[in-house]
């Protein structure tokens, strides 16, 4: 959560709010920034978006240096107050953090002894009191043997014409170009200034110039990096005429397809493959967060067809926290779309602590996960800006999906490029209508059985996240078992049925909620009789597949469904209430 850039060059404000842009799905509840020219401080801070600091601030050309924040919220209300950038006692020092400090309220109880005034409630406040004057590297090394959690700062002082930095468990970045240099959360800031950048390593701490940098690590070494060239192509993005980034991913989802058949049919990637194959494992984890997590249950389904050993799925905020067989045979499979889940990189380090052989499936190659892990896997999904997570789903199953078929010896490509070529996104006007009928409800029901089940996790999620409406999911056989409780005159139920062995159960497990006033929606690739088709209220039909890879068939329909319902309801799909794209604070 929470975004930082800092910047030394001209323009500073704009560069300074272009990155701050780039950051926002970090976090959108306030925004500031400061500004160093001439030995005096510019300081704006506005409560929601960037757009509304950048309307507050005034820009120049000149040269100057200057740090800014874009927040998520953790410690303290959305306050001007509480927004960064936060400043020393004496107004010389000013500093912006990603993360959260453990031990904030012993430090500012201290420092509150000897009377220092704060004027807000957050724990960022606390390390920017503990600094004051001109800054070195010594007080910056005293600043983190006295703090204990997890941060990313960069700092500046009116008396320094140097960006200052430290970093542990947050993501932190710094390029350097050919007239100027930056700091920031995500290497997307510099498209367009920098052509390469150095990641900061965890327990680092430094010092920025305009032509230089210098970092210094855990045990106050000097260390010497080579860069990483940028990946341009990456990060140029926008939304080619959609009116959120929300359906525009959600269309690119057959890219995502197409991708991976293409890089996974290379030699590069067969043998990077082949790697996986030669781990000795007699049981396998799959570690996820949210749609991560969901997506980890879909592969533990591929692992249990295809693969004669033990599988778990677990959610990675718990999986440090309970005790299993955890060794040498045990193979963990980490899956994040941004690759810097802290809950996921703290479960990666404690498998790997344990012996584990490690795969990740990331999004982003450069991220903290993917460079962690024995075996990185990309899902080549390219930016994905809306904070709801969609194309990346589909990228993780399908990578989860060639990954089963490989351990197993079968053939992945030919499912995958059947699956590109129908990928069925649904009827527009029919979605619409559903959604208009949703959108006026406060509860939903999903059932449904093996994949079906899983797929509902996560349409429901994409329900929850976007348009807020209080979405309930049950496998359709516990219906009867207590949850059938929850239906009344009108409720919805969203039935997902495309397994034909199970198809006839779950519909019968519908029709026992209609008989107590549900309303019925279907959601298959079976052929619907007459008789069905006067039970549902609404029915979508969906291309077949193989079913192994009905989840991605039917989950494209269903994010276009949540999207329509939040349109209708006049909710931002892309910047949903009270979430950030990358979650990292635990």
């Amino acid at each position: 959560m929470c975004g930082i850039i800092g910047y030394i060059g001209n323009n500073v404000e704009q560069k300074l709010l272009k990155g701050l842009e780039k950051l926002e799905y970090r976090g959108y509840d306030s925004a500031g920034l400061c500004v160093l020219r001439h030995g005096n401080f510019y300081v704006e801070k506005s409560k929601g978006s960037v757009e509304k600091l950048r309307e507050k601030t005034c820009v120049k050309s000149e040269f100057g240096l200057g740090i800014a924040h874009t927040r998520w919220a953790t410690h303290g209300k959305i306050t001007i107050e509480n927004a960064h950038p936060h400043f020393s006692s004496k107004g010389e020092v000013a500093l912006v953090h990603n993360g959260i400090i453990e031990n904030f309220e012993e430090l500012k109880s201290a420092l509150e002894e000897k009377g220092v005034y704060f004027y807000g409630e957050t724990d960022s406040e606390v390390a920017a009191k503990l600094l004051s004057g001109r800054l070195s590297l010594k007080k910056i090394q005293n600043l983190v043997k006295k703090i204990k959690g997890t941060y990313a700062f960069a700092i500046i002082s009116k008396k320094n014409n140097s960006i200052y930095f430290a970093k542990n468990k947050s993501p932190l970045y710094v390029a350097i170009g050919k007239d100027c240099s930056m700091i920031a959360s995500d290497p997307s800031c510099f498209v367009g200034a920098c052509d390469s950048f150095y990641p900061v390593d965890d327990g680092e701490y430094g010092k920025l110039d305009l032509k230089k940098v210098v970092f210094i690590d855990k045990h106050d070494k000097v260390v010497l990096k080579k860069s990483k060239k940028l990946d341009i192509d990456y990060f140029v993005d926008g939304k080619n005429g959609y009116e959120h980034f929300m359906l525009k991913e959600i269309y690119e989802s057959k890219n995502v397809l197409g991708n991976i058949i293409q890089n996974y049919s290379s030699p590069l990637y067969k043998k990077l493959l082949e790697k996986v194959t030669e781990i000795d494992f007699n049981r396998v984890y799959f570690v996820g967060c949210g749609t991560a997590y969901h997506a980890g249950l879909i592969g533990q389904r591929y692992f249990m067809n295809n693969i004669k050993k033990d599988v778990f799925c677990e959610r990675a905020s718990e999986f440090s926290y309970q005790n299993r067989i955890l060794d040498q045979k045990s193979l963990c499979v980490f899956i994040s779309q941004s690759g810097e889940t802290i809950d996921t990189i703290a479960s990666l380090d404690y498998a790997k602590r344990c012996g584990a052989k490690i795969v990740s499936i990331t999004n982003v190659s450069y991220s903290t996960i993917a460079c962690k892990a024995d075996i990185n896997l990309p899902i080549f999904a390219g930016p994905e800006i809306a904070v709801a997570s969609t194309k990346a789903f589909v990228g993780q199953c399908a990578v989860l999906f060639l990954l089963s078929k490989v351990l197993s010896g079968q053939n992945y490509i030919d499912d995958l490029v059947s699956l590109k070529e129908d990928l069925d996104f649904g009827d527009d006007e029919k979605l619409k209508r559903f959604a208009k009928k949703l959108a006026s409800e406060d509860k939903v029901l999903f059932i449904g059985r093996g994949f079906d089940y899983i797929t509902s996790l996560e349409a429901s999620l994409k329900l929850k996240e976007i348009s807020y409406i209080n979405s309930i999911v049950e496998p359709s056989g516990e219906l009867k078992h207590g949850p059938i409780a929850l239906v009344e005159e009108g409720t919805i139920l969203v039935v997902l049925a495309t397994e034909s062995e199970l198809f006839i159960k779950t519909i019968n497990n519908a029709y026992e909620t209609k008989s107590r006033g549900a309303k019925l929606c279907l959601v298959t690739n079976q052929i619907v009789t007459e008789t069905i088709q006067k039970e549902f209220d609404y029915v979508f039909k969906v291309k077949n597949t193989t079913s192994e890879l009905m989840p991605v068939q039917t989950i494209v329909l269903l994010q276009k469904l949540a999207y329509y319902v939040a349109v209708t309801k006049k909710t931002n799909p892309d910047k949903p209430r009270n979430l950030a794209k990358s979650v990292t604070v635990e």
